[in-house]
């Protein structure tokens, strides 16, 4: 005969418990699982001969939704547009973040050591040189650089304003690996308004050896010492991360379609 063992705890412990469970299920940023349930990365060449990338992430926030929006990637020298970074939110779940981008032409940008908007550095990219390509408050970074190869991009999240001026300037971005690809995800945080919102950023060399002329044909600097770098320099603490799990819990129960910069 079966033996049913239940747990029989004192009401604020069975709601810590019962907290702890479903923010570890449903809010993937607040736990050690990276924000992203998959991802695929896929490059094409044209007929004049430039090179495509394709980033498309499934991010895993629970009941969050993204909104559906698009922003085009333009050169900021000559207004040409070079690709696109796209959001798509349902009410089933599904959240998709991509950027389509000409790696070709955007290499023709110069290089600088950047930081996410919040001052935290870049999983994978640290203080690497990379190309920043401004697409209103969206960034896309691109690093072709021998060693520390990376596509990414970071959205301003206006939901998650009030959680920054919560807990201060943090990155919670777990290292995540699917598909075959190795990357970081998560959310970053300020408690300046505008410096919040969500991060996702792929080792792409896998890709680029699809296109061994590329880096050749571009003439990028090719650094021996660049290598990627996992760590962040923002990780939160204990405390600032319980906050976290808090407030996107609540978010995650109200259902909340976020809403951008």
């Amino acid at each position: 005969m079966a033996i049913q063992q239940t747990i029989n705890l004192p009401i604020p412990q069975l709601k810590t418990f019962i907290f702890i469970s479903l923010s570890l299920v449903f809010i993937s940023c607040g736990s050690d699982k990276a924000m992203v349930n998959n991802i695929d990365v896929e490059t094409s060449i044209d007929q004049s001969g430039d090179v495509y990338m394709i980033l498309t992430a499934d991010l895993g926030i629970g009941n969050l939704q993204l909104p559906t929006a698009s922003f085009p990637i333009i050169l900021p020298n000559d207004g040409r547009e070079i690709g696109l970074v796209s959001l798509t939110g349902s009410l089933s779940g599904k959240n998709l973040l991509s950027i389509d981008l000409n790696i070709s032409e955007a290499a023709n940008l110069e290089m600088a050591s950047v930081r996410l908007p919040n001052g935290a550095l870049i999983p994978l990219v640290a203080d690497n040189p990379v190309l920043t390509i401004p697409v209103g408050r969206v960034e896309v970074y691109l690093s072709l650089v021998k060693g520390a190869q990376v596509l990414g991009v970071s959205v301003p999240i206006k939901s998650f304003d009030s959680l920054g001026r919560k807990v201060g300037t943090t990155a919670l971005m777990p290292i995540f690996s699917r598909n075959g690809t190795i990357g970081a995800a998560g959310i970053y945080t300020s408690k300046t308004s505008g410096k919040n919102g969500i991060a996702v950023v792929a080792d792409i060399s896998g890709k680029l050896k699809d296109v061994p002329s590329l880096l050749e044909q571009l003439r990028i600097p090719q650094m021996e010492q660049a290598s990627l770098d996992y760590s962040s320099d923002k990780a939160p603490g204990r405390r600032q991360k319980r906050k976290i799990d808090r407030e996107l819990y609540k978010m995650h129960k109200k259902k909340r379609v976020l809403i951008l910069h």
